[in-house]
């Protein structure tokens, strides 16, 4: 009987977890949908938008030419404790090449941390969700093309070029 209320137990905690990881990527969801569409909107009404963009062409031995362009989309704010503008990237684009095979990136960022990655290779693709207490799901299509700790470094390296660039420390 302990046995079969313990099931129970785990049986209803195991449901209620996944039902809010679900609420969680969907809100994600709706995030990403629509940075997409502010940036977009931006563009076709050729509005001034906070992008840098950064284009790497060199050859690398054993790839030939690689080129790689990353658009990183952010936002400025004033923060008293630091008086000044603090500058956070809050979407990422990366197209690069190795040799022939091209790859696509992103990353969604909310409030400094990463929440969304998604690499597209072909017909390969794999979307990785992270929420307040770290990783939280993924949807692969095809062939894994990176694990949530790369992804989650790759964003971490990306912030911090962006700084760098961008001339802060923040």
């Amino acid at each position: 009987m302990k046995k079969k209320l313990l099931f129970i137990a785990l049986l209803v905690l195991s449901t209620a977890a996944q039902a809010q990881s679900d609420a969680r990527v969907a809100e994600i969801r709706k995030l990403y949908a629509e940075v997409k569409q502010g940036i977009e909107l931006k563009i076709q009404a050729d509005l001034p938008h906070d992008d840098m963009v950064v284009s790497l062409d060199y050859m690398a031995p054993g790839a030939g030419p690689i080129k790689d362009v990353t658009h990183y989309y952010y936002d400025g704010e004033f923060e008293e404790e630091a008086n000044n503008v603090v500058y956070r990237p809050n979407f990422i684009t990366r197209k690069f090449n190795i040799g022939a095979m091209e790859y696509y990136e992103e990353f969604l960022f909310e409030e400094g941390s990463l929440v969304f990655y998604y690499c597209k290779q072909l017909e390969n693709e794999t979307r990785f969700y992270w929420g307040p207490s770290g990783y939280l799901h993924e949807d692969i299509k095809g062939e894994r093309l990176a694990s949530p700790n790369s992804a989650a470094s790759s964003a971490n390296l990306m912030k911090d070029v962006f700084q760098m660039m961008i001339g802060r420390n923040n």
